[in-house]
C-alpha cells in the first residue's frame, strides 16, 4: 500500500472495506442495546444517581420552579450548565427526562466511540481497531457511566469527537471541510465547558495543538480563533446567568472549597478531608470569605509548606488513577454502577475472610501493581504511538494531553478517581496501545514498528 505524507494509507476497495465497517457500527451498536435493555431494569426511572446526582437534580427543580435564572444555591455552586441541559429535557416531558438523558448520552457516547474508531482506518492503528473499540465500548465504569446523572460521559464523548474531527481534518484540504470541522470542535468544546468549565483550559490546549499541526498562517489563525471563540461562549453564558441570579459574576463558586478539601497540615489530599482546614479570613470590607479568596489562600499556605504540598501532589496523583474499589480505592465513585456488579465487592461481602482477602495485605498489593500497570500502559502506548510517526504522533499527543491536564487539575485540587472518568476513552486507547506495544517487543524483541510489518497488518485485518 502506498503511504501518503500524512500518515494515512490508502483504502482497499470492496469486501474489505465492508467488513471493517461492519464492526466499527456492529461493537457500539451492541453496547447500545445492551445499555437500553440495561437502563429499561433501573429501577426509579431510567437512570442512576451520580455522585452528584441529587444536586443537579435540585438545580434542575429550582430551574423548573423559577425559571433559567433561578437563584437556588446549587445553580451557583456546582456549574449550571448540566442541570440546564437536563431541564431543557424536562421541558420535553418531565416525567421521562432521566430516560431521555439516559437515551440521548448512550446515543452520544456509541456514536461517538464509532467516529473515533473510523478515524482510525487506512492508518497504522487499523489492525489494533477491534481491541481498542472493545475496549471503549464494553468497560463497565465508562460505559455504564452513560446511564448516570453526571457531566463525565458526555464529556468523554465530546474528548472523543474533538480527537476525530482533528484526525478528520488532516486529511481534508478545503476551507469548506475547514470551517465545518471548526465549528463541530468548537461546538464539542462549548458543550464539554458548559457542562464542566475546567475544561476551558483543555479546550484551549486542544486549539493551539490544532492550529499547531495546520498548514498555513491563515488556517492556524482560524483553527484557533474559531474554537476558542466558540468554546469561550459557554463561560459567558454561565457567567450572565449568574450575574443575574445572584448578583456574581462568576462561573461558579466551588473552585475555592474543592481546593481548599485537598489542602492541609493534617489531610491525604482526597475528598474527604481530615484535621484543620486552611486559615482563610475574609478580606475587608467583605464578612464572608469568598470563593476566590479561598482559592488565593489555598494558594497561598502551598506556597508556605513546600514539603507538605509536595506530599499532597504524590498522594493526588496517586489517587486520580486509584481503583474504583477496594482497599487502595479513592474518590467519589462510591455510586459507580459498576459496583453493584463487581465481584471483588461481592466476594468482600460474603464473609469477614472474603473481607480481609479483598481489603488486607493480598488486596493491597494487587491494587498496587493494577494501578502500576494502568499508568505504565498509559505511557508505554503513548510513547510507541508517538514513535509511528506522521498522523500517530499527532494522535498520541492529542490523546495523552487532556488525561495529562485532568490529571494536574487534580493534583491542584482533590485527588479523585471520578476526575478520570471524563478522559477514560482516551487512556484507555493509550492502555490498549501499551498493550499490544509489550506484545509487539515479545515478537520482534523491539518496539520499533516498521511500514512493511504494519502494512501486513493492515491487509490481514482488512
Amino acid at each position: 500500500m502506498a503511504t501518503r505524507s500524512n500518515g494515512y494509507r490508502s483504502r482497499p476497495d470492496g469486501s474489505h472495506v465492508g467488513k471493517v465497517g461492519f464492526y466499527l457500527v456492529l461493537i457500539p451498536a451492541t453496547g447500545f442495546l445492551i445499555k437500553m435493555i440495561t437502563m429499561a431494569n433501573i429501577v426509579g426511572g431510567g437512570a442512576w444517581l451520580g455522585a452528584d446526582g441529587e444536586n443537579y437534580l435540585s438545580g434542575v427543580e429550582g430551574l423548573l420552579n423559577q425559571g433559567y435564572f433561578s437563584d437556588k444555591d446549587v445553580l451557583s455552586f456546582w456549574p449550571a450548565g448540566y442541570p440546564i441541559l437536563i431541564w431543557f429535557l424536562a421541558k420535553i416531558s418531565l416525567a421521562n427526562s432521566l430516560w431521555l438523558l439516559s437515551i440521548i448520552q448512550s446515543l452520544f457516547y456509541a456514536y461517538s466511540s464509532y467516529f473515533f474508531l473510523k478515524q482510525l482506518r487506512g492508518t497504522q492503528l487499523q489492525p489494533y481497531m477491534f481491541l481498542i473499540g472493545m475496549a471503549l465500548t464494553f468497560n463497565p465504569t465508562l460505559s455504564l457511566s452513560s446511564l448516570a446523572v453526571g457531566y463525565e460521559s458526555p464529556i468523554a464523548s465530546c474528548m472523543l469527537m474533538i480527537v476525530g474531527l482533528i484526525l478528520k481534518s488532516q486529511r481534508q484540504n478545503t476551507n469548506i471541510e475547514l470551517v465545518k470541522n471548526i465549528s463541530l470542535v468548537g461546538l464539542f468544546s462549548f458543550l464539554a465547558t458548559f457542562m464542566q468549565p475546567r475544561w476551558i483550559l483543555t479546550s484551549v490546549v486542544f486549539a493551539v495543538m490544532w492550529a499547531l499541526i495546520t498548514q498555513g498562517k491563515k488556517a492556524q489563525a482560524m483553527v484557533l480563533i474559531g474554537v476558542i471563540a466558540i468554546m469561550t461562549i459557554a463561560p459567558a453564558i454561565l457567567i450572565q446567568r449568574n450575574s443575574q441570579a445572584i448578583q456574581k459574576s462568576v462561573i461558579s463558586t466551588n473552585l475555592g472549597v474543592t481546593m481548599r478539601l485537598g489542602a492541609g497540615e493534617s489531610t491525604s489530599g482526597g475528598y474527604s478531608h481530615s484535621g484543620l482546614e486552611v486559615p482563610c479570613d475574609p478580606v475587608p470590607p467583605a464578612i464572608v470569605v469568598e470563593d476566590n479568596d479561598l482559592v488565593k489562600c489555598v494558594l497561598s499556605w502551598y506556597a508556605a509548606n513546600p514539603v507538605k504540598t509536595f506530599h499532597l501532589a504524590i498522594n493526588k496523583a496517586w489517587y486520580f488513577w486509584s481503583p474504583w474499589s477496594g482497599p487502595l480505592g479513592n474518590g467519589t465513585m462510591a455510586r459507580n454502577p459498576w459496583l453493584k456488579i463487581d465481584p471483588i465487592i461481592n466476594i468482600a461481602h460474603t464473609s469477614p475472610a472474603g473481607k480481609d482477602f479483598v481489603y488486607k495485605t493480598f488486596g493491597k498489593v494487587v491494587s498496587f501493581l493494577w494501578v502500576l500497570m494502568c499508568i505504565s500502559l498509559f505511557f508505554i502506548g503513548f510513547f510507541w504511538l508517538r514513535s509511528m510517526k506522521g498522523m500517530q504522533s499527532i494522535l498520541a499527543y492529542l490523546a495523552f494531553t487532556p488525561v495529562v491536564l485532568s490529571w494536574l487539575i487534580s493534583i491542584a485540587t482533590i485527588g479523585d478517581h471520578r476526575f478520570r472518568l471524563p478522559t477514560m476513552p482516551l487512556s484507555l486507547f493509550l492502555q490498549v496501545l501499551g498493550y499490544f506495544a509489550l506484545i509487539h517487543k515479545i515478537k520482534t524483541k523491539s518496539f520499533a514498528v516498521k511500514n512493511e510489518v504494519v502494512d501486513k497488518k493492515v491487509r490481514k485485518h482488512n
